[in-house]
């Protein structure tokens, strides 16, 4: 008697075996029922969306049935291998949104400072190319007036060449006539007193 007691309350164990509530989720690629005991021999009470969040309650492990109690407050047994740990696409999928909007716009921000930034850059660049320009004249034009300056200096040394080579044959030439003229001086001056001589000579006679 005692051992049929015995066998009796093993095989109820499951029933009072009540597990600690756990989130769990309805597997996304299944759209499953829930029954009113834990197996599909019971009564059908409702049906469960794919990926919808859900309680775990307990669990059969003879049938593989898990009671669970879902958003709207049901409470029933489904199919153990439809009960997944993990968090269902459905279930991640408003944050899954979330994040995209929020990549979205943070996309659209950093598109909106790289062309601002690069709209900086093409006016920097092209303000450097006006001031380059601007030098490129200004050089240019000392490299005129640098030509101009060295065509003047030659034209000037020429010039000065000319002068010097000039003045120093006016030199050699005044040169050679106060020459010629001492020497003729020198010619002329012993013959002066002579004639003089001979002129008081012939008054005297």
């Amino acid at each position: 008697m005692k051992s049929k007691l015995l066998v009796a309350l093993l095989c109820y164990l499951p029933w009072l075996g009540v597990a600690e509530a756990a989130n769990r989720y309805i597997s996304d690629n299944v759209y499953t029922y829930l029954h009113s005991g834990p197996s599909n021999q019971f009564r059908i009470i409702g049906t469960v969306n794919a990926g919808e969040p859900v309680e775990q309650l307990n669990s059969d492990a003879e049938t593989k049935y898990v009671q669970i109690r879902d958003a709207d407050g049901r409470t029933g047994w489904v199919n153990g291998d439809f009960v997944q740990t993990e968090e269902s696409f459905r279930s991640r999928l408003p944050l899954l949104e979330e994040e995209l909007t929020s990549t979205k716009q943070l996309l659209a921000s950093v598109d909106e400072r790289h062309e601002l930034d690069m709209q900086d850059k093409t006016s920097r660049l092209q303000q450097q190319e006006q001031e380059l320009s601007q030098v490129h004249e200004q050089l240019n034009e000392l490299r005129q007036q640098h030509a101009r300056l060295e065509s003047e200096n030659q034209r000037l040394t020429s010039l000065m060449d000319d002068k010097e080579h000039k003045m120093r044959l006016d030199w050699l030439l005044n040169g050679g006539l106060v020459a010629g003229a001492g020497v003729l001086f020198g010619i002329l001056l012993p013959m002066i007193p002579l004639r003089r001589r001979r002129n008081q000579g012939r008054w005297m006679n």
